[in-house]
């Protein structure tokens, strides 16, 4: 192969990798549940754990899956909002089983956070994010 169509051939292929977006993947390493205080206005008395799982999001924006060592939950997504003031994106979400939550993904913290209401208690669900890739 010549060295002229060698150039064109690697950056026909870098273009390709530029332009094509891919899921996006988020590697935790801890989990940690708080509870509302009505009282205090704040979520608080958090009891966490090491646990290692993989959210993964899909290219869209539309779909999540959570991977534990033990289940694999899949979110369907909507209303996907970016605040460039918290440097947050949100989401509000169904779960596979029915479920609803509101997501936040903050890079920034390195944290996934979820929000929801069981049994008329609301709780935070947090997660550490160790990697993005």
């Amino acid at each position: 192969m010549n060295v002229k169509r060698l150039i064109l051939t690697l950056l026909a292929i870098v273009s390709i990798q530029l332009t094509t977006k891919a899921q996006t993947s988020f590697s935790c390493s801890y989990r940690e549940y708080c509870p509302w205080n009505e009282n205090l206005e704040t979520f608080d008395n958090c009891e966490g754990y090491e646990e290692s799982s993989l959210f993964v999001l899909n290219e869209r924006e539309t779909m999540l899956t959570h991977t534990t060592e033990t289940i694999t939950s899949t979110y369907y997504l909507r209303n996907g909002e970016s605040d460039s003031e918290y440097d947050v994106v949100t989401f509000d979400a169904t779960s596979d089983v029915g479920n609803e939550y509101y997501f936040v993904f903050d890079p920034g913290n390195k944290e996934i956070r979820l929000v929801y209401t069981r049994d008329d208690e609301t709780m935070l669900l947090r997660f550490t994010v160790k990697a993005i890739f």
